[in-house]
């Protein structure tokens, strides 16, 4: 044998030998042995659940019907407020005296005011007197009381009637104050400063001052039958 074909025997040899190594035998290498090692992860734990928050539903409250609740009427005033008497706004009249008085009346619970003659104004006594005789009997008569007392016809209180002046010393000696007179010993007037005009009583402080009764002439004149003021 040849020095080549030892070299040839030689190499045929390390070839098989090394076929033989890597695989290439008779028995082939499988697929999975020859794929590359696929990396094996670890498995991840899983997420914890999520806990969601449990909603409390709450019910509405259910509406309020409307109160029925009846409100209370207010308190009535106390009964121990009491109304003014009514003034006789429709009294029969029979004589223009008669006006007079009634003109008087419709003054009263105006406050008195020191040389007053006008329901704006107020009046003081002799200026309600010739207020109500210009009103009720179309008759001037003097402003002041003591004036008026002059010119008057004196009567004797039995004789006098409504309509006529009645006079008063309220101080000194002369006559001072005046008023007309109702009948059954009433008369109104303006008192003084502080008081209204009122209804008063010939008794007591006023019969104790009295001096006397008048008539102003030519101021009692006769009227149609069952006239109204």
């Amino acid at each position: 044998m040849s020095v080549s074909d030892v070299s040839v025997l030689k190499y045929s040899v390390l070839g098989s030998a090394m076929l033989t190594l890597t695989g290439c035998g008779l028995n082939p290498p499988r697929v999975a042995d020859i794929l590359p090692m696929q990396t094996i992860q670890p498995a991840k734990a899983a997420p914890a659940p999520v806990k969601q928050a449990r909603v409390k539903q709450t019910q509405p409250a259910p509406a309020k019907p409307p109160s029925t609740t009846l409100q209370k009427a207010p308190a009535p005033v106390s009964a121990s407020i009491t109304a003014p008497a009514p003034l006789p706004t429709k009294a029969v009249a029979s004589t223009t005296l008669d006006k007079v008085a009634f003109c008087a009346l419709k003054q009263c619970g105006k406050g008195y005011c020191w040389g007053g003659n006008t329901p704006m104004k107020g009046f003081d006594c002799s200026g309600l007197t010739q207020y109500s005789f210009g009103q009720g009997a179309s008759v001037e008569i003097p402003r002041t009381a003591a004036a008026q007392y002059k010119v008057a016809l004196k009567v004797s209180k039995k004789e006098a009637g409504r309509g006529d002046l009645v006079f008063f010393k309220t101080r000194g000696s002369r006559v001072s104050h005046v008023g007309i007179y109702l009948g059954e010993d009433k008369f109104v007037h303006a008192p003084r400063t502080g008081k209204p005009i009122m209804v008063s009583k010939l008794s007591g402080y006023w019969q104790h001052r009295l001096v006397g009764f008048g008539r102003i002439p030519g101021a009692r004149k006769p009227l149609v039958p069952n006239s109204v003021v």
